[in-house]
């Protein structure tokens, strides 16, 4: 009997052994999935942030500055590796700048080319308040000369290309006894009005305003299709709404001179190597350029002093472009905030992989859902 009891308690014992042996295995068979799972992640995370940085981005359209050519809402990549990839440049998620390491260029930005940078910051900021990515066209290379002349792009004399997406605001006079302006306006809301003469910027529409010729509207629209717009029979007149060169805008770059985004420049480029001669009347104009540059620049007593040293002359140690948004009277570009430094392009815009109206709020994910704009997808931005 009590060999009997004495062989439970030994099963019992081997048993609940063996339960735990069991029990142990399985908790070090859960922590090394999990950490094969998290290796398995963080590798994924490292392979993502290489080719992000070396060879192709991801770019989501959160404004309407390049309107009608991107679109709020598109997602698209951006070819860096051929500006010279890079070790990422931020902690990944944060606007911690990181030092990075950049390969070299296949070649070098170009006019014309669609780009994504580093904002260099607002017109008289050193460092930029916020450590952003911006995406515009590139319209000057180091060297060029910048010049317009009521709204029409010059660079180095020559009349810029114009693309058919480019947009402008235009004054639109309505012939009223064609047209009553309630009904214009009540037509150029719907869906089906906005859609034909692709106008994406409807909140641009403004309107009614006196003219020496009479009543007008202000409409943006692409250039491609100005001319069937004008064609409508109650149209009178369209011209494009400039700025006259005689309004000065004191958001303009670069501080104290008199232009305004239609009436603008001439203005050269910086090249790496140009000599600047700098003195009391133009200070203001090179103040923040030189200190972003890495030196301390000051005016006394009439007299500049760069480094602590008497001179007026500074020699640019860097290549600069020039860059527009092709939404000219809704952008804030380098007309604003001045020169991009070379190191700051990233990469040039390639393809459209996703397209929708991303104003519709996430909540309404059918209406959402419904505006995705299949044409877009796969396409090439030029």
């Amino acid at each position: 009997m009590g060999s009997y009891r004495q062989n439970d308690r030994i099963n019992f014992m081997a048993s609940t052994l063996g339960k735990k042996t069991q029990k142990k295995k399985k908790q070090t068979s859960s922590i090394e999935e999990k950490a094969k799972s998290f290796g398995s992640l963080l590798l994924t995370l490292i392979v993502v942030l290489f080719v992000q940085s070396f060879f192709i981005q991801g770019y989501s359209t959160p404004t309407g500055s390049m309107l009608n050519t991107i679109l709020i809402g598109d997602k698209m990549f951006f070819n860096q590796f051929l500006y010279g990839g890079s070790t990422p440049r931020n902690i990944p998620f944060t606007e911690i700048r990181l030092p990075y390491i950049q390969l070299p260029a296949i070649r070098e930005p170009r006019r014309e080319d669609i780009v994504n940078f580093e904002f260099p910051g607002n017109r008289e900021e050193v460092d930029a308040s916020m450590k952003v990515q911006y995406l515009k066209r590139c319209v000057g290379e180091p060297g060029d000369i910048i010049e317009i002349k009521d709204a029409v792009l010059f660079v180095n004399g020559e009349k810029f290309p114009v693309s058919p997406t480019q947009q402008l605001t235009y004054k639109v006079f309505l012939d009223s006894t064609k047209i009553k302006r309630n009904d214009f306006f009540r037509m150029i809301q719907t869906s089906e009005y906005l859609d034909k003469f692709e106008i994406t910027d409807s909140r641009s529409i403004q309107g009614m305003f006196p003219d020496t010729a009479g009543m007008y509207v202000i409409v943006p629209l692409p250039e491609k299709k100005v001319a069937e717009f004008r064609a409508q029979p109650f149209i009178k007149k369209v011209v494009v709404n400039i700025d006259h060169k005689s309004v000065e805008d004191p958001g303009i770059f670069p501080k104290g001179k008199p232009w305004n985004r239609d009436n603008y420049g001439p203005l050269r480029v910086p090249v790496k190597g140009d000599v600047v001669t700098i003195d009391a009347a133009n200070f203001g104009e090179w103040d923040t350029f030189i200190k972003r540059e890495g030196h301390t620049i000051e005016l006394r007593g009439g007299k500049v002093f760069i480094d602590g040293k008497e001179t007026n002359q500074y020699t640019v140690e860097h290549n600069y472009y020039f860059m527009m948004g092709d939404n000219r009277h809704n952008s804030l570009d380098s007309r604003f905030w001045g020169f991009v430094k070379r190191e700051a392009v990233v990469g040039k815009a390639w393809f459209t992989y996703f397209s929708w109206n991303s104003e519709i709020p996430f909540s309404d994910f059918g209406k959402l859902l419904g505006s995705i704009r299949w044409d877009r997808i796969g396409m090439p931005i030029k």
